[in-house]
C-alpha cells in the first residue's frame, strides 16, 4: 500500500489492530507497483492485502498465484475478494446532504472510467433524478492526482469553462478529496464564491486536503480502519483454509461538515437564521421557540417557511444535527454516553438512545461497538 494516502495509512491501522491477538505476522510494506513485481517473487509471502489499482500489477499477482485481498474494488471484485466502501452508497449520501440544505442546482466532478468514481456519480445522480432534479457532470480521465504537469494544467482550465457555465447557487459533488481540492481552487481563482454560489462535498475525508483546502472541505468520511480489519480476517481465514467470504462492501461513515458547504441553500433568511441557531447552540437544552425567536418570527411562520425552503419541521432540523454530532461523538471519542448525550444537546443517555434507534435502527452503544 501507498501510506502517502491518509485512506491506505487507516487501513493499515485496521491491519496491525485485527493482528493483534489474532495473528503473528511478519509485514512487509511496499507500494502495489509492476516495478515491486520481481521484489514480491523474492520475498514469496504468504499471501498479500494491497490497495490495487494498476491492471498489470493484478495481473502480476494472478500469475505470482498467491492469496490476494485488495482493499479496493477500482478494477472489480472478479479478481480478489474485495474489501471497500459501498461507493453508491457514498453518492447517495452526498445527495441526501444536498438535498437537506435545500439545494435545486447539482453537479459532479470525477472520472467516467475509474470504477469508483463512476459508483459515486451513479449513487448521486440515481438520488437526485428521484427527488425531480438533473446532475451537470464534467469528467477527468485519468483522475486527477497530486502531481502537476500539463495534463492536470488542460484539466484545471476546463474545469474553469465548467465552472462558469453552472447555474448559481450549485452543489458539486466531487468524486475524492484531491480531485475536489482543485475544483475548489479552480473556483477561488475565478472569484467564485464558496458555499455561497458553490458548495463542494467529496469523499474520503483526508484531512491533509480538506483542511490545506480555502475554505475547508467538507467530505464524505469512508470506514478505512474497519476496512482494513476486515481485509487481515479475511486473508487469516484463506491461510487457514476456512470457507471465507468473497469480500464484502461497507456503508460510509458519515459527512464530516466544514466551511465548503456550511450553508443552508435557500434565499430565506429566517431559515438561515434559525439553522445557524441551531448549529451554535446545539449543545443547549433550545426549543422551537427559542429558534423562532432568534430567528425572529411566530413559530407558526418559521415552520411553514421551513417546510417550504427545506420540506422538513424547525425540530426534525433540529434532530438531524443532533443526532450528527451525537454519531461523531460516538465514531471519535469514548465518552460516557450521558456526558455524550448532554454534548449533542439531549437531556439524558436515555433521550438520546430512544431518538438514536428510532433513526438508525441501533442503540448508541451497539452503534459503538460496530465501529471496533
Amino acid at each position: 500500500m501507498d501510506h502517502g494516502f491518509a485512506y491506505n495509512r487507516l487501513a493499515l491501522r485496521g491491519i496491525y489492530e485485527h493482528l493483534v491477538g489474532h495473528a503473528n505476522w511478519i509485514v512487509h510494506q511496499a507500494n502495489p507497483e509492476p516495478r515491486n513485481l520481481p521484489a514480491l517473487r523474492e520475498w514469496a509471502p504468504d499471501g498479500v492485502i494491497g490497495h490495487i489499482t494498476d491492471p498489470e500489477f493484478a495481473e502480476g499477482l494472478v500469475a505470482w498465484g498467491g492469496p490476494v485481498v485488495s482493499t479496493t474494488s477500482a478494477l472489480g471484485t472478479d479478481i480478489f475478494p474485495v474489501v471497500d466502501v459501498d461507493h453508491f452508497a457514498a453518492g447517495r449520501l452526498a445527495a441526501e446532504h444536498f438535498l437537506e440544505h435545500g439545494h435545486i442546482s447539482f453537479a459532479f466532478f470525477g472520472s467516467s472510467t475509474t470504477g469508483f468514481s463512476i459508483e459515486r456519480e451513479h449513487g448521486f445522480r440515481e438520488r437526485i433524478e428521484s427527488a425531480g432534479y438533473t446532475v451537470l457532470s464534467c469528467h477527468a480521465d485519468p483522475l486527477l492526482s497530486r502531481h502537476r504537469d500539463e495534463s492536470w494544467i488542460r484539466t484545471e482550465e476546463e474545469i474553469e469553462r465548467w465552472l462558469l457555465q453552472l447555474p448559481r447557487p450549485c452543489a458539486i459533488f466531487v468524486s475524492n478529496d484531491v480531485s475536489a481540492r482543485t475544483v475548489t481552487n479552480a473556483a477561488n481563482q475565478l472569484g467564485l464564491r464558496i458555499p455561497e454560489e458553490l458548495s463542494i462535498l467529496s469523499v474520503d475525508n483526508d484531512e491533509f486536503e480538506c483542511l490545506f483546502t480555502t475554505p475547508t472541505l467538507s467530505s464524505i468520511e469512508v470506514p478505512a480502519v474497519q476496512i482494513g480489519r476486515a481485509a487481515a480476517r479475511i486473508l487469516q481465514q484463506i491461510l487457514e483454509g476456512e470457507v471465507t467470504e468473497s469480500g464484502t462492501l461497507l456503508p460510509p461513515v458519515q459527512v464530516i461538515e466544514r466551511q465548503s458547504t456550511d450553508l443552508v441553500a435557500t434565499k430565506d433568511h429566517a431559515v438561515v437564521k434559525a439553522v445557524s441557531y441551531i448549529r451554535a447552540n446545539l449543545t443547549e437544552q433550545i426549543s422551537v421557540d427559542d429558534i423562532a425567536d432568534a430567528s425572529q418570527c411566530s413559530r407558526r411562520t418559521l415552520e411553514r417557511r421551513f417546510r417550504e425552503a427545506l420540506d422538513r419541521t424547525v425540530h426534525d432540523e433540529l434532530m438531524r444535527q443532533r443526532l450528527a454530532r451525537a454519531r461523531r461523538l460516538l465514531q471519535e471519542t469514548d465518552m460516557p454516553l450521558e456526558k455524550l448525550a448532554r454534548q449533542s444537546g439531549f437531556t439524558d443517555s436515555r433521550r438520546l438512545g430512544l431518538v438514536f434507534k428510532k433513526r438508525f435502527a441501533t442503540t448508541p452503544a451497539a452503534f459503538r461497538r460496530s465501529l471496533h
